[in-house]
């Protein structure tokens, strides 16, 4: 368990050649429910005839506190960006690249742990995290024109599973958590801004919390809510106001 104050959070935003850290405002999404992690990056109209970015530029965007800085997205731009007419780039993480990538395999005496590894490799993926569980050699599974995203969902279709699959920090997760060293806790009075319930979910709103990804477990100390609860989606983003608020929802 770990309380941290959180108070004057730092940002680094880096796309293509560029590296931000003012003029732009943000939001980046990480939600359980979806595949991919996506981002948009706006930028004040003084910078935008500076800015030419072609599509699957790599991007990462880092924030933090008192030079420590966190990675809570990287991935690519979805689609070109210039001056004209646009003042936001869209991003999307490590999933652009299954989306691209076409199998066309016959696959022989094999399980849904080889299929999978060799279908990330085709995409480029070697950081990969799978479930460890054995399922029965299946004689031939036939994969025709479909992306690497298609192909997975055909595996768990084959074999009757229901893995969630995702990238965090380049790794690809499939049937498998991510390590947690830490339970971060959320307190009334000290760093949460404010606690509701929003579409069957608690929603809770504190400054910006880099280090907190879906499926990750937080306490709430709070009149409302006690105890350790699972995120389930966190959106980090600049406010009206202009300052960097997380929400985590539960």
């Amino acid at each position: 368990m770990e309380v941290m104050e959180l108070f004057h959070p730092q940002i680094s935003v880096q796309v293509g050649e560029y590296e931000l850290a003012e003029g732009i405002e943000l939001k980046m999404c990480s939600d359980k429910a979806t595949y991919f992690d996506w981002a948009k990056i706006k930028f004040t109209e003084q910078m935008q005839p500076a800015l030419k970015l072609a599509r699957k530029e790599p991007a990462r965007i880092l924030l933090g506190y008192d030079g420590v800085m966190e990675e809570i997205f990287t991935g690519f731009v979805s689609r070109p960006y210039n001056s004209v007419g646009a003042d936001e780039i869209a991003l999307k993480d490590e999933m652009l690249r299954l989306e691209e990538t076409v199998i066309n395999h016959t696959f022989v005496d094999t399980t849904p742990q080889e299929i999978i590894t060799f279908c990330l490799n085709r995409a480029g993926v070697t950081k990969i995290q799978l479930a460890p569980q054995g399922y029965p050699v299946r004689r031939q599974a036939v994969f025709r024109q479909m992306n690497v995203i298609e192909a997975i969902n055909r595996v768990q279709a084959i074999w009757g599973i229901k893995h969630r699959f995702f990238f965090l920090g380049g790794t690809f997760y499939w049937g498998v958590k991510p390590p947690q060293e830490k339970v971060y806790t959320f307190e009334y009075g000290v760093n949460i801004l404010s606690l509701k319930r929003f579409g069957g979910m608690w929603e809770l709103e504190t400054a910006a919390a880099p280090f907190i990804h879906h499926s990750q477990q937080i306490e709430i100390v709070h009149p409302k809510i006690y105890g350790v609860v699972e995120v389930q989606k966190v959106i980090t983003g600049t406010n009206d106001h202009g300052f960097i608020r997380t929400r985590i929802y539960f």
